[in-house]
């Protein structure tokens, strides 16, 4: 089993007391990307998206990754998504 990746915020988040310098990411599970499917709503935004699966992957409230600087969001968004196998390559339209 692979060991979660760590990413270090460029703006510390206040929260419980505390100080979050470090944000431990865990790789995603069938279970993870099931719940994700099961819990979004037709008005979610791709960005409400990603919060929800931040917070489950991180272990922590959306309330603290609302308040992630926008690069550390896109730092974590990185991890997680480097987790996850490549797409299908879009469609081209041409025969072959």
């Amino acid at each position: 089993m692979s060991k979660p990746k760590t990413v270090r915020l460029t703006q510390p988040i206040a929260w419980d007391g505390k100080t979050v310098i470090d944000v431990q990411v865990r790789r995603p599970k069938v279970k993870d990307l099931r719940a994700m499917e099961r819990d979004n709503d037709a008005t979610a935004t791709q960005i409400d998206q990603g919060v929800a699966m931040a917070a489950l992957l991180t272990e922590l409230p959306i309330e603290v990754i609302d308040e992630m600087d926008a690069v550390d969001f896109a730092a974590v968004s990185e991890v997680i998504a480097g987790f996850l196998p490549p797409g299908p390559a879009p469609a081209t339209g041409a025969v072959s």
